[in-house]
């Protein structure tokens, strides 16, 4: 059987431009470099590559304002051309179709709901909901009130 057509490198991305920026803004700008470098690199664009958690923890591990001189990754580009990118003794674990399928049924089914939520709002008047809030904190304040005389 062929294999689907993967690549696979292990890069030290170097960060000394980065100590040259502000301190309070080192860490943030590298999550960004290691972005842009993979974009450079593995020829994709931005959207489709994906840093792995082990890689951020790298760059946060010791604050803001210092991050490591160098990291060194290991990356993965699948045959839609997404890149991941991992640590490097770190397993990259690619989501599978399913779990792709799964994830775009969630995101949809939640765009769905909120659209639901914005149509109820805009049906009822600011008025009512001004009231109905007022209504439960009278509620709260009561119930408040009830424990404290038992007490």
């Amino acid at each position: 059987m062929a294999e689907a057509k993967k690549e696979e490198k292990i890069f030290t991305i170097p960060f000394r431009k980065i100590y040259e920026s502000h301190r309070m803004l080192r860490a943030k700008r590298a999550v960004h470099f290691v972005r842009a470098f993979l974009v450079r690199h593995m020829k994709v664009e931005e959207d489709k590559v994906h840093i792995g958690k082990g890689i951020n923890e790298a760059i946060w591990m010791r604050g803001i304002q210092k991050p490591p001189r160098r990291i060194k990754v290991h990356v993965l580009k699948n045959e839609e051309g997404t890149v991941f990118a991992e640590l490097v003794g770190v397993d990259i674990k690619p989501p599978t179709k399913e779990e792709l399928k799964k994830k775009a049924e969630k995101l949809a089914e939640k765009k769905k709901k909120l659209k639901e939520e914005r149509k109820e709002r805009k049906e009822k008047p600011v008025e009512k909901e001004v009231e109905e809030e007022k209504a439960e904190k009278a509620k709260a304040a009561g119930r408040e009130a009830a424990s404290e005389k038992e007490e």
